[in-house]
């Protein structure tokens, strides 16, 4: 009997050790009025990345050091151009912009087994906010990150604690502003407390997260709770009005997608108000203008999409090196699915089968799998509107019922990991026993769409009733569709 206890002790620790995440232990003081901020990282490190030289990246204009006895720490490169990663990849051209330091930790010879790391840095971080595109962004505005009066909004392109490549993430965040300002970041609020005029705020976010977002103005809270999940809407003004209308929403759709998908994976969902437009989602909350939050189509439009990508990009994270298949699907089982219950799916699909025509010729065209973010018109043609008529033709191919079975498969498998096109069609094969790489081969692999031809069009009248027959042919060039 002890040594079955020693033998699944051992199987427990091997498989924690494989699966550990990289977890920060952030203490931050924000300063909005000198646009800069001070933190104290303890870094603890899985045993599987330890090496005598581990690397990370900064941003340019903060300092660090490192206060673990023993580590040294060396400055390798200056001035990186920055990539943006995680679920908003729209703003990349912004993030390009700003740059990094790339950083060596140096180890003892010896080490090996788990790290903790503990890093000071500190610094400014105030980059413009700038308007997007028109032609595609809806007047939206991004900032790779900024600190100042009006708000605080710092994320994965803020490169503003270390990064260590592309490994996920856990972390529990305790903040320090101003009394009168209040922080939102991911997971569970732990502590809330004023303390010597200023006040401190503890998230904790034990899910593997992709980046560390940290949102802050002088907020007025309210929330309502949804069993175990917590309904927040944190608005600059006060609006209780306003606030319940969203609250309410809120719960009308999770109780929606956990039904369709599954339990919804946080502890809270929260409405954040920014201080320029924006329509973000992260991983249990949404950060959206002071203008959108107060269009009243929104709670029925835009709302349910950033809600919905909880499920899809922000707890099943994209695998962008095989597509972004997320954005189609939150687009299906969002505002697609709206519209059908509202009677006016046929208009959606139509609609963006018009755009694809409209945007999307030979030059601009692409395939599913190179696509990572809409920048264009013709991007959010393809990433967007063929990639949702894939799922809707999915749908009709295995039934309703297998639908929805499959992609709860999919999601059970896949929360809080990456995962690809491929990663969906084991699991829709799995439930549905139909070989799919065909289907997936052809819509997701291939570039194009088809291009259908009517001839031969003829009524026959018999009796009382008309016959109307046609010939539909494929007349693009390769191979037909099936």
């Amino acid at each position: 009997m002890i040594k079955h206890i020693v033998f699944s002790l051992f199987i427990f620790s091997t498989m924690w050790a494989q699966s550990a995440a990289i977890h920060h232990e952030l203490l931050v003081t924000v300063h909005p009025d000198k646009h800069s901020f001070s933190a104290e990282d303890e870094i603890t490190l899985p045993a599987k990345m330890v090496k005598q030289q581990i690397f990370f990246l900064l941003h340019s204009n903060l300092q660090v050091e490192a206060l673990t006895p023993g580590i040294t720490l060396e400055l390798r490169e200056d001035e990186i151009r920055a990539g943006d990663f995680g679920m908003d990849k729209e703003d990349f051209s912004l993030s390009s912009d700003i740059s990094q330091k790339k950083y060596a930790l140096l180890l003892p010879e010896k080490a090996s087994g788990q790290q903790i790391i503990k890093l000071r840095f500190s610094g400014e971080i105030h980059h413009p906010v700038k308007q997007l595109s028109e032609e595609y962004a809806r007047g939206f505005s991004t900032s790779p990150g900024i600190i100042s009066e009006e708000g605080v909004y710092l994320a994965g392109s803020s490169y503003w604690i270390p990064w260590f490549n592309d490994e996920l993430i856990t972390f529990n965040l305790t903040c320090s502003l101003p009394a009168e300002w209040d922080v939102v970041s991911q997971g569970k609020r732990t502590i809330h407390k004023l303390k010597s005029n200023r006040r401190v705020t503890r998230w904790e976010s034990p899910e593997r997260m992709e980046e560390v977002f940290l949102i802050a103005a002088p907020f007025h809270e309210y929330s309502y709770s949804i069993g175990a999940v917590e309904a927040m809407a944190f608005l600059r003004t006060p609006d209780e009005n306003l606030a319940n209308k969203y609250l309410e929403t809120t719960a009308q759709y999770l109780e929606m997608y956990r039904q369709l998908i599954g339990p919804y994976p946080f502890a809270k969902f929260a409405l954040v108000e920014n201080f320029w437009e924006t329509g973000y989602g992260m991983p249990s909350f949404t950060l959206l203008g002071p203008q959108i939050i107060r269009f009243p189509f929104i709670l029925h439009s835009s709302y349910p999409h950033e809600l919905l990508h909880n499920w899809w990009g922000n707890s099943v994270y994209v695998d962008f090196k095989t597509g972004n298949w997320c954005e189609g699907l939150t687009a299906y089982m969002a505002d697609h699915l709206i519209a059908e219950q509202r009677g006016k799916g046929a208009d959606y699909r139509r609609s963006s089968l018009q755009r694809y025509t409209d945007y999307v010729n030979a030059e601009n065209d692409f395939p599913l799998n190179q696509f990572h973010s809409r920048y264009n018109a013709a991007t959010e043609a393809v990433g967007y509107g063929k990639c949702l008529m894939v799922w809707d033709m999915l749908r009709e191919k295995v039934g309703d019922d297998l639908f929805v079975k499959g992609f709860q498969t999919f999601y059970r498998h896949y929360k809080f990991k990456k995962a690809g096109f491929d990663d969906i069609r084991s699991s829709f094969e799995t439930v549905s026993g139909l070989d799919l790489k065909p289907f997936f081969d052809q819509w997701v692999n291939r570039t194009g769409a088809p291009e259908l031809r009517l001839s031969e069009v003829r009524i026959n009248k018999t009796d009382d009733e008309y016959q109307l027959m046609f010939t539909l042919s494929q007349i693009q060039s390769g191979e037909p569709y099936l």
